[in-house]
């Protein structure tokens, strides 16, 4: 009777530590769960970093056009900064008014 109590608390303490290790095997702090979310922060990191280096390469295309090219220069300042030669003209229009009513 001894020996099949032995066996039963064996087969019982081999359950539990089966059960305890899958717990920990998809719930722990380096669990499956865990490892799902930071695949997909990867994969969003991943995403991100493909889309700045796209924008930082446009970005390089501008910087060189402007060191070279002086009327893209000149065609910046008229733009960005509002300039006018002296035998132009600037007409400045009214905003719509339905968003200078909202606070």
């Amino acid at each position: 009777m001894s020996g099949r109590i032995g066996r039963w608390l064996l087969w019982i303490g081999g359950g539990a530590t089966i059960v305890y290790m899958s717990w920990n095997l998809v719930f722990s702090d380096h669990g499956y769960l865990v490892y799902r979310h930071e695949a997909e922060q990867l994969q969003q990191l991943k995403s991100d970093v493909a889309t700045l280096k796209a924008e930082r390469e446009q970005l390089a295309k501008e910087v060189l056009r402007l060191r070279n090219d002086p009327d893209a220069l000149e065609e910046l300042v008229h733009r960005e900064l509002g300039y006018v030669h002296p035998d132009e003209y600037m007409v400045i229009m009214p905003g719509d008014r339905k968003q200078e009513k909202k606070p």
